[in-house]
């Protein structure tokens, strides 16, 4: 009697009940760089102003007159009145074209885009996306760490770093 009723339990173990819900598949995560996908234009950046004040007190305190400071800002960054034009098309096998000419790589991991040049030149940035908006967000540290290193003299690193003081990051703006 216990065999068969042994049986009978295995058997109801294994058969188990049909009615019960199963776990949900989980969604795959969507790829990040899928927003990212397509042609974005410049619209404007948060750094501009910053710099230009930065350069402004420190030719001030060379000595310069304000009409000299304002030449000197205007050869050096341009004129921000200007239209400055920058497009970005980030395409799906992984390339992304600048201004419809230069054609670079790029790896997005979560929230940073890491751009690699023909010339086999990288940086990362970060990046946020809206369904119309893309921001891109470059760490002013690294190009600091850098000055120096590539400057053709001290003065002129002495002056990337006058003009980037109290800048954490350069962020770009971009729409569809």
């Amino acid at each position: 009697m216990r065999i068969p009723l042994m049986l009978t339990v295995l058997f109801a173990l294994a058969c188990g009940d049909d009615n019960k819900p199963t776990a949900p598949n989980p969604e795959p995560e969507p790829d990040p760089a899928a927003k990212l996908i397509g042609t974005w234009k410049y619209t404007g950046n948060d750094f501009y102003t910053k710099v230009a004040s930065n350069l402004r007190a420190h030719l001030l305190g060379q000595g310069l007159t304000a009409s000299q400071v304002d030449m000197v800002i205007s050869d050096m960054l341009g004129d921000p009145n200007e239209t400055f034009s920058l497009t970005l098309n980030f395409r799906t096998d992984g390339t992304v074209i600048v201004d419809n000419e230069q054609t670079d790589r790029y790896q997005v991991s979560g929230s940073q885009i890491t751009i690699t040049s023909a010339n086999v030149e990288s940086f990362t940035v970060n990046y946020e996306v809206t369904d119309s908006t893309l921001t891109l967000r470059y760490p002013v540290a690294p190009l600091l760490a850098t000055v120096g290193l590539e400057a053709e003299d001290e003065e002129e690193a002495e002056l990337l770093r006058v003009m980037l003081k109290d800048i954490e990051f350069m962020t770009m703006y971009f729409s569809r």
